[in-house]
């Protein structure tokens, strides 16, 4: 109990009300949210963070197929989650945030060269998180072909982020980018 007290220390007052305006937590959710944290940091202050692969073993993520991406982007230079990210990861996939926070987020996420628009290498990779067991790399190829020739785009080979957001309906976002923690106990 002890760490979990000192997790809690971590935030002060005004980081906790900022979290509060940023995520879709009470001050009691984010406090539990902030105890399970601490049953991994297990620093005197809770301020060694967490390895990326102990935040995968969190049975939440571990069944999620965006979890790995999602946590991968939101670690430091010493490959480790700190209360603000891990807060601010859980935030992303509760299932009260709203699809278009998702859909931004997960634009921003696959956007790995800056431009804005999803090439044949970002939509590749999202049908094969999507689709790796399902489908063979062929059907895969086959699938972002088609989406990168759609009829809607602008630009016939790219998909803009507003384009990406219309693409993507709410429930299929909201299915695949949600998990329900268990914050009411």
């Amino acid at each position: 109990m002890g760490n979990q007290e000192s997790a809690l220390s971590v935030l002060s007052r005004e980081e906790l009300n900022e979290l509060m305006n940023l995520t879709p937590f009470n001050q009691r959710e984010l406090e539990k949210l902030l105890s399970r944290y601490a049953s991994f940091d297990t620093s005197e202050r809770g301020t060694n963070g967490i390895l990326y692969q102990d935040v995968l073993s969190i049975p939440e993520f571990s069944g999620n197929k965006f979890a790995p991406h999602v946590i991968m982007n939101s670690v430091d230079d010493d490959n480790r989650i700190y209360p603000k990210q891990f807060l601010m990861i859980c935030a992303l996939f509760s299932t009260r945030t709203s699809p278009s926070v998702k859909k931004d987020s997960m634009f921003q996420l696959f956007d790995e060269y800056n431009t804005g628009v999803f090439t044949h290498d970002e939509m590749f990779r999202i049908y094969k998180i999507l689709f790796d067991r399902a489908l063979s790399d062929d059907h895969i190829l086959d699938l972002t072909f088609k989406a990168l020739r759609h009829p809607d785009l602008a630009r016939q080979g790219q998909i803009t982020k507003e384009e990406f957001i219309k693409m993507i309906p709410d429930n299929e976002i909201m299915a695949r980018l949600s998990i329900d923690f268990e914050l009411s106990r």
